[in-house]
């Protein structure tokens, strides 16, 4: 009799190796599902900060004309004659919703923006100054109402 213990080699299990590749699949389908299952959030991030971008260039523009205007001329029937603010107002707040603000490319809140409205409030301040309030309000993909306001002050020097 032999006093060494013959150490016998184990083949690997050929049905495992099966097994193993079953559920290497399994976890790469379940990667790959919750990786597409993030385009539509993303898609909807992308259209929120493109409409945000949107209102934000709407509202410059917009703050721009003002900027080239004396705060004396700032009036209802001027700004209607420059196409500034929508027609047939007297007061502040005045809307500007359908007025394109570039002739070049009709850029306007209510065409760039889904249910896009504008509006520009003129307040009086000391020594002939105005401070001009653009506000842009419009509803997300999400559905949410979401509101931009800018500001800026025009001096009483631009007479």
């Amino acid at each position: 009799m032999s006093t060494h213990a013959r150490t016998k080699r184990r083949l690997p299990c050929r049905g495992s190796i099966l097994i193993d590749s079953l559920i290497g699949l399994i976890i790469l389908a379940m990667g790959a599902a919750s990786f597409y299952g993030l385009f539509p959030i993303i898609s909807k991030s992308h259209a929120i900060s493109d409409q945000d971008q949107k209102a934000t260039q709407i509202a410059t523009k917009m703050l721009e004309h003002i900027q080239m205007l004396a705060p004396s001329t700032l009036t209802a029937t001027n700004l209607t004659g420059m196409q500034l603010i929508d027609a047939n107002q007297v007061a502040p707040p005045y809307r500007f919703t359908n007025c394109p603000l570039d002739s070049s490319t009709d850029f306007c809140p209510s065409k760039a923006l889904k249910n896009g409205t504008g509006t520009l409030t003129l307040t009086n301040l000391n020594y002939g100054s105005v401070m001009a309030l653009v506000t842009i309000t419009w509803k997300n993909p999400v559905g949410n109402t979401e509101t931009l306001t800018m500001g800026t002050v025009l001096g009483s020097y631009r007479s």
